[in-house]
């Protein structure tokens, strides 16, 4: 089990090492919604001289997200943010 481990462990140094040694060329964006929960309504957990209020519970919701991975090692970029263009919005990096 040892022995797994540590073979594991060499693998993902191996890995890490590529990734920072790549000069990095990615792919064109592409869309890729992250899911993300978001709290609604109200409920009063406390009483008396401490009250405090949670969520009544949780959703999933989808956030706008946009990745990029590169060709050689397969890092990947994600960003939030969109810049205008002339014919729309891409991806701002």
């Amino acid at each position: 089990m040892n022995d797994r481990i540590k073979q594991l462990q060499k693998e993902i140094e191996l890995e890490r090492q590529k990734m920072s040694n790549c000069k990095h060329e990615f792919s064109k964006p592409f869309y890729d919604p992250e899911i993300v929960q978001e709290g609604y309504g109200f409920v009063q957990d406390g009483a008396g001289s401490d009250p405090h209020w949670s969520y009544a519970g949780y959703r999933d919701v989808k956030k706008d997200r946009w990745t990029k991975k590169c060709i050689h090692c397969g890092f990947e970029m994600h960003t939030y943010e969109q810049k205008p263009i002339i014919t729309g919005y891409e991806p701002k990096f």
